[in-house]
């Protein structure tokens, strides 16, 4: 359902998935609403919400299109925005979070240069102050360093640097790769950042375009559907991309799940999960069978 329109084809289409979020969804939608840019078309998906989302939005007349669709998840959502946007170029927005006012600018004006770029992104701030002991999502000279020297598959691999929130990535390449994978709930930035950079030039701006609100409905809270989803992430693309495992070779593959599978065995045993966490030690020593630290912990529990 579609509730406003405009007429003009815009330059970008910002794409926002909201899933009961109309007590902060208002600032987001302000913080796009109020973007220096204004070359663009706000698209809002309401992954069917029980809350009044929906009456939240409307609020907004012609300044949102609206869709809504039974609730299938962030990636569904998003891929149903893409389908409807208009603009060459797309950009997302968490419905938590808020951007900075010259965040679409400043990405915009950085892609002029880079016309045949799949993806650019920048960096993002927290929106509460530091944490992690930094003001940034990416540690500034980390961010200084992949501006200067570009993005390269193992950056988005071994840190997951790449935030949704923060790129402009063109519809053409997101359509080339066939979108978001909707059978994943957590780590979908991760897996078409690495699917698109396969297959297209990735850039990064090191500029603070977004600001991360971290509250107690953040979907990432959830650490073992974190871990779990960013396994399956890992195995999919090892699975079915020869030039990445190329590129990243086999140790490195197996060095990352293992470690995924061990934090995943961790949580389980605090949660008194025992069986799960044996199994899942059990996956890390089978990838790393000399690693000390994951058969020390698999001879205590099994």
């Amino acid at each position: 359902m579609e509730i406003a329109s405009q007429t003009k084809s815009p330059a970008v289409s910002v794409v926002v998935a909201a899933f009961n979020r109309a007590q902060l969804l208002p600032r987001t939608i302000d913080s796009l609403v109020s973007q220096s840019f204004k070359e663009f078309e706000l698209i809002v998906v309401d992954d069917g919400s029980t809350d009044h989302t929906f009456e939240v939005l409307k609020a907004y007349g012609d300044n949102v299109r609206v869709f809504r669709q039974e609730n299938r998840g962030p990636s569904a959502a998003r891929n149903l925005g893409v389908r409807h946007a208009r603009g060459r170029w797309i950009a997302f927005q968490d419905s938590d979070d808020l951007s900075a006012r010259d965040h679409l600018q400043s990405l915009f004006d950085f892609i002029q240069t880079r016309l045949d770029h799949g993806l650019v992104f920048a960096n993002g701030g927290y929106l509460a102050g530091p944490q992690h002991d930094r003001e940034t999502i990416i540690p500034p000279a980390k961010s200084r360093r992949l501006a200067a020297r570009g993005v390269t598959l193992g950056d988005l691999f071994d840190k997951s640097i790449f935030r949704l929130q923060a790129s402009l990535i063109q519809k053409s390449a997101l359509e080339s790769v066939g979108g978001f994978d909707e059978s994943i709930r957590v780590g979908e930035d991760l897996d078409l950042a690495m699917r698109i950079w396969l297959r297209y030039p990735v850039a990064y701006l090191d500029k603070v375009v977004f600001f991360y609100r971290r509250h107690e409905g953040n979907l990432v809270g959830n650490s073992e559907l974190r871990l779990t989803d960013n396994i399956r992430v890992i195995e999919k693309l090892a699975r079915e991309s020869p030039r990445a495992r190329e590129i990243l070779g086999p140790a490195r593959i197996a060095r990352r799940i293992a470690y995924r599978y061990y934090r995943l065995a961790k949580n389980c045993w605090k949660r008194g999960e025992r069986e799960k966490a044996r199994r899942a030690i059990r996956q890390a020593v089978s990838l790393r069978p000399f690693a000390l630290k994951y058969r020390y912990y698999r001879s205590v529990w099994v």
